[in-house]
């Protein structure tokens, strides 16, 4: 029967019942019986051509399944949306120097709250982004270790050293700001120790997250480690009391890798010259680690610092490096961080959780608050590293009026330049801060204008972001991009939007 008048010219010739393997093989007889080759090849094109059609009308289906694009979020609004360590639930946080003392999840989530200066003038100044990072997620809590590291101890006396010129002048005090521009928990550490006469001022405008381009963690860290000194020394310290600006100096670390880095970096935020007046400012002190010159401001700071110079303040810097243990005496803290530390009052650590308590008068001639534990040191810490050369910091920053002593006279009025009879006078170990002056120079914040209000200022392109997975159709955010660790990560192509 030919296939012209078969109405159904496929018909089975073979059923295959073997063990694995089911089916049935079909054949025309109408095809088989074509002697005519090209016939038979222009049958096979066309079915060449509909297979070919079937596999593009796949390839778009799948196409469509996968119409994705990368759109940029503001990192700290995703994580406050999604949890604090979303895209890398997985990974956990790592800490050194983990000290030996309790952790209250209890008092951590009371921190923004509890670290928000008692000043009204202060308060429009204080970023409790960081520490609200707590009281929202309990498993952050649980992931916090407390932490007192060498570098710690180290910036805790260097902050001893200048706390204890400034106890010798409480005028200078009063009209002087301190800005603390160490990596976070050395900043704490070094605040601590000035907080009995200034009142901590936190900036810390971002979350933690396990790969965090900003290691935030660290901050929280040394800050549970503290509190209990943060919180006995507020109604020991008299108001209105100067401010002391805490800040993170890896704020702005380098970040280069989008797939395996979090984005959480930020820029600090600072009083205009306006408001600093208000507060009886006239002198700020920029406090840096130190190092290689040149000694210089971040470049988050750098409009800030020129309006201040140009409205009349008197910015210097001085490096925390300038502040050295006296030669003649032991290194060795009194207390090793890695050991267990004796509790009271329930539970608070004796050498973490106590004031610092006027010891009496310093060989430096100045009171020298000592703390009963924290970062108990039996050595002296000066300026310069010497008791001679301690007192020669208010020839490098006059801020004092005109004192005699024997051999020595300093604090002259001056606009900041330094005789060379005075300069012979200073240690030759310090780091020149002295002679700093803000100097306006491209940064990457160059293009966005603020002006020194104090108010907020837009990120730069890219900056403090996070690329997330969009849906072409529902425009819903289907997850995060970064990071090879994280279960959403891609491997293909997309294209970009936002900025």
């Amino acid at each position: 029967m030919s296939s012209q008048t078969d109405p159904n010219p496929f018909q089975r010739k073979v059923m295959t019942r073997q063990p694995g393997l089911i089916g049935a093989q079909w054949w025309n007889e109408g095809l088989s019986a074509m002697s005519d080759p090209v016939s038979r090849r222009k049958a096979l094109q066309a079915l060449a051509v509909f297979g070919g059609a079937v596999a593009v009308g796949g390839i778009a289906l799948a196409a469509a399944g996968e119409d994705e694009y990368l759109e940029f979020h503001d990192a700290l609004q995703m994580q406050r949306e999604r949890g604090w360590n979303f895209g890398a639930t997985d990974d956990s946080l790592t800490f050194s120097g983990q000290a030996n003392v309790p952790l209250k999840p209890q008092e951590l989530t009371a921190l923004a709250t509890e670290l928000t200066p008692k000043q009204d003038a202060l308060k429009p100044f204080s970023q409790a982004t960081l520490f609200q990072s707590v009281s929202a997620s309990g498993s952050l809590v649980n992931a916090l270790s407390p932490i007192n590291t060498p570098e710690m101890i180290t910036a805790f006396n260097q902050g001893q050293a200048l706390a204890s010129l400034f106890a010798g002048q409480p005028e200078a005090a009063l009209a002087t700001a301190v800005l603390v521009d160490l990596p976070g928990p050395e900043s704490i550490a070094f605040s601590a120790a000035l907080a009995e006469r200034f009142e901590p001022v936190f900036t810390f405008d971002n979350w933690p997250h396990p790969v965090g381009v900003v290691p935030a963690h660290l901050t929280l860290a040394a800050v549970a480690y503290y509190q209990p000194t943060f919180r006995q020394l507020t109604p020991k310290r008299t108001l209105p009391a100067p401010p002391v600006f805490v800040l993170d100096r890896q704020r702005l670390a380098p970040y280069t890798d989008r797939q395996q880095e979090f984005d959480n970096r930020y820029m600090a935020r600072m009083p205009s010259a306006e408001q600093l007046r208000k507060l009886g400012v006239k002198h700020v002190l920029y406090v840096v680690p130190g190092g290689k010159p040149p000694l210089e401001e971040l470049d988050d700071l750098n409009e800030d610092f020129v309006a201040w110079r140009t409205a009349g303040l008197d910015v210097k810097l001085v490096a925390a490096s300038d502040f050295q243990p006296g030669p003649t005496e032991t290194a060795t803290p009194t207390v090793a961080t890695t050991q267990p530390l004796a509790a009271t009052d329930g539970g608070t650590p004796a050498d973490a959780g106590t004031s610092l308590a006027t010891a009496g008068t310093s060989d430096a001639g100045t009171t020298s608050p000592v703390t009963a534990g924290t970062t108990k040191s039996a050595r002296s810490w000066y300026y310069g590293g010497s008791r001679t050369s301690h007192d020669t910091f208010w020839i490098a920053y006059p801020w004092v009026h005109t004192v005699t002593r024997p051999n020595m006279v300093y604090g002259r009025p001056s606009a900041g330049i330094l005789s060379m009879k005075d300069l012979a006078r200073l240690p030759s170990n310090v780091s020149g801060g002295y002679a700093y002056e803000p100097l306006r120079r491209a940064t990457m914040f160059s293009a966005i204008p603020r002006g020194a209000t104090g108010a907020f200022r837009p990120f730069p392109s890219g900056f403090g972001k996070v690329a997330m997975r969009m849906s072409s159709n529902s425009r819903a955010i289907l997850g995060p991009a970064f990071s090879s660790r994280s279960s959403w990560s891609r491997s293909s192509s997309y294209s970009y939007s936002g900025g």
